[in-house]
């Protein structure tokens, strides 16, 4: 017997099962007249109307399932406080004066991602967003920042490793004998963060800030090593 007719079979005798019940002669009690004035009457009787069910047969298809993927909502995953000191250069150049940073960060989900359905990794797109001071040499300036970031993250994100760039905001740009050059600055930053409990995240985060030689060949940026910790969503 072929694959087909194996298919088939099972369903086509459930058919002719369902069939013989169903138009099995029921009589009803209802008379009717035959003949002409004056014959006799003549009594008959009158089956229901057949009723055929046909029951489709199941074919398994066997064609592969494609792998779907999905996307995460967008929304708010961190906030909390960070601390960061300066490094021992600017990416190569001299640092002139020691930084500390003291602001408080936030992390966003944003739309675009791709998470393939059955693996546990997935990279997506994040907002980074902080405020708060940076001192150095008896001089403080608030700080503020905005930095697109692209992340590799496990799924349920135990583990995150993000890269960013994008723009930071000072109401003072020199520190003793360190010129920032100007108030507008680049950010440059890669981070790391786990989160080892239910609603809690900590990372490390190395950050640059520096003008690319916009304001002149004298400014000069300034590396950050800065730690957070932060309530997750």
């Amino acid at each position: 017997m072929s694959t087909i007719q194996r298919r088939f079979a099972p369903s086509l005798i459930l058919t002719c099962a369902l069939t013989t019940m169903v138009s099995a002669p029921s009589y009803a009690q209802d008379s009717i007249d035959i003949g002409f004035s004056g014959d006799s009457l003549l009594s008959g009787s009158v089956a229901e109307p057949m009723a055929v069910v046909l029951v489709p047969p199941h074919v398994e298809s066997t064609e592969p399932q494609p792998v779907r993927e999905y996307t995460r909502p967008m929304g708010l995953l961190w906030v909390g406080p960070r601390y960061g000191f300066g490094g021992d250069s600017p990416l190569g150049e001299e640092q002139q004066e020691n930084f500390q940073l003291f602001d408080i960060a936030a992390l966003w989900r944003l739309p675009w991602g791709w998470w393939p359905r059955f693996s546990t990794w997935g990279v997506e797109t994040r907002l980074i967003g902080s405020a708060g001071e940076l001192a150095a040499a008896g001089d403080t300036s608030f700080m503020g920042t905005l930095v697109p970031a692209l992340a590799l993250s496990s799924r349920k994100d135990f583990v995150s490793l993000d890269f960013g760039l994008g723009l930071g905001f000072f109401s003072n740009y020199k520190f003793g004998v360190q010129d920032f050059g100007g108030p507008v600055q680049i950010v440059g930053t890669t981070g790391i963060g786990i989160k080892p409990f239910n609603k809690f995240r900590a990372g490390y985060r190395f950050q640059h800030f520096s003008d690319a030689g916009t304001y002149g060949p004298t400014s000069l940026g300034v590396d950050m090593h800065i730690f957070e910790v932060g309530y997750a969503f």
